[in-house]
């Protein structure tokens, strides 16, 4: 329906403006505004994600993340970009309402790859922790408007990964669950728990364990 709408608030715009400059300015204006809606309206989709209750480790939010920070670095991967942020509930960053702070991975080396982030997270649940990750899709602006109009979506690349984007995503996101698993395995073992029996497999379209 948006779609629609911004297709034909422009082909109006352009229609009118052979006849009257003013009403066909005002239509493409009106069109640029609905485009700015449909961009700030954007939220990032759960495709896949991990989490894990540790009972008695309030307060080790930091040990678990710098640990997952460490162990990616660790591991070379290529094109990894990490970075904190204050995250509010539609895992967009903000600084208004209320915000957590994640950990947030993203694969650069492609710019379909790049849309994909991953969200890491450690915060005290009473006496507990709980630590999770959500593996989310969300276009950039440009390609969120290039979809607005007829035909720009597969130039864009938006409708399917091919083996080798798949691939990679795979193996960055499994890259991101093994660091996260180690730290927590870290964090139990120091705290004489057992971890062996935690569902190490993910809960999404990738399913990694």
């Amino acid at each position: 329906m948006k779609k629609i709408i911004v297709n034909l608030l422009f082909l109006l715009g352009i229609v009118l403006f052979f006849f009257s400059k003013r009403a066909g300015a005002v239509f493409i204006v009106l069109g640029v505004i609905a485009v700015l809606i449909v961009i700030a309206e954007r939220k990032a989709a759960i495709n896949d994600e991990w989490s894990v209750l540790i009972r008695g480790a309030q307060g080790q939010r930091d040990k678990v993340i710098s640990a997952t920070k460490a162990s990616i670095n660790a591991r070379k991967a290529p094109s990894l970009e990490i970075r904190e942020e204050k995250v509010g509930s539609g895992l967009a960053p903000t600084t208004f309402g209320e915000t957590r702070d994640f950990l947030v991975v993203a694969d650069r080396r492609s710019l379909k790859l790049g849309n994909f982030k991953t969200y890491i997270n450690a915060v005290d649940y009473g006496d507990s922790l709980f630590v999770s990750w959500y593996l989310t899709y969300m276009p950039d602006a440009w390609q969120t408007v290039a979809s607005l109009f007829p035909g720009a979506k597969k130039v864009v690349g938006l409708d399917d990964l091919n083996l080798f984007d798949k691939q990679d995503l795979t193996a960055y996101v499994t890259c991101v669950h093994q660091c996260l698993q180690d730290a927590v395995d870290k964090l139990m073992l120091d705290m004489g728990q057992d971890s062996s029996k935690i569902d190490r497999k993910s809960r999404g379209f990738l399913g990694i364990s």
